[in-house]
């Protein structure tokens, strides 16, 4: 895990800036450049457009969270009221459970894969058949109970559509684009301005505080670009804080005829 950990935040991203900010840095100590720049530009022009992206990503992760969940107690809240109504045998009540898992499974998979789009009409098709099943019973419903199970229905494949617009809608790319740039392009902002000013020869001590100093801004600054990144889709399982899919979904085990022969 603390492999994992740091591989999230490590990447050629880093190497790059850390290799800009050192060479730009002794491009300016060389040439004596000295850009007077105020530092607050930074917090505008780049920490500032990059929180609220972190902010943006974290917050369509939590929604995930709870969409997901909603999604899942919407298959045991749909399985139960059909299992409740008189009649129901335990065949049709498993041929829809297992239907609904399926659901789930398509889902899952579509989430965590990186494939085509089509793929979500896969459950769209399922939306059909689990509506046959139900409607194939109306005669045993009565009104009330007709009501709870279409509203639980819609309410279940609505919550995977809503799902399915987190995926496919991130937070703009225009702006995490715009904070990448900026974020190669903050090394000569700042590193004119820690040049250290010195009478003596050779490579002084200041001068080695003041390159460290640029390069923890650089790796900072990265390293956080690279958060976002990977919070970004909270769905594929390669970020720490990615959905943890395998424990929310619904499980074999819940159905009330679990362990028992079909």
């Amino acid at each position: 895990m603390n492999s994992k950990a740091l591989a999230s935040v490590l990447n050629y991203r880093i190497v790059i800036i850390l290799i800009e900010t050192i060479l730009i840095y002794f491009l300016y100590d060389k040439y004596k450049i000295d850009i007077k720049i105020d530092f607050t530009i930074i917090s505008i022009a780049i920490v500032f457009p990059l929180v609220f992206s972190i902010t943006s990503a974290y917050q369509r992760r939590q929604e995930a969270i709870t969409l997901f969940s909603e999604f899942r107690n919407k298959i045991i809240d749909l399985t139960n009221i059909f299992y409740a109504v008189d009649e129901v045998n335990k065949k049709d009540y498993v041929s829809l459970f297992n239907k609904l898992v399926g659901v789930q499974t398509d889902l899952n998979n579509y989430l965590i894969n990186t494939s085509s789009d089509n793929d979500f009409g896969l459950i769209r098709e399922k939306r059909k058949e689990v509506l046959l099943i139900i409607d194939s019973h109306k005669k045993l419903f009565n009104e009330r109970e007709k009501d709870s199970l279409i509203r639980v229905k819609n309410e279940l494949f609505l919550s995977a559509e809503q799902i399915r617009g987190i995926k496919i809608h991130g937070t703009p790319i225009s702006l995490r684009k715009y904070c990448l740039i900026f974020i190669y392009f903050s090394p000569f902002l700042y590193n004119s301005q820690l040049i250290v000013t010195s009478s003596g020869t050779g490579f002084q001590l200041e001068s080695i505080v003041s390159l460290m100093f640029s390069l923890v801004v650089s790796f900072v600054l990265m390293a956080l670009y690279n958060v976002q990144d990977y919070i970004e889709n909270p769905f594929d399982q390669k970020g720490l804080d990615d959905l943890n899919i395998e424990a929310m979904k619904v499980n074999d085990w819940e159905s009330l005829y679990a362990g028992e022969d079909n």
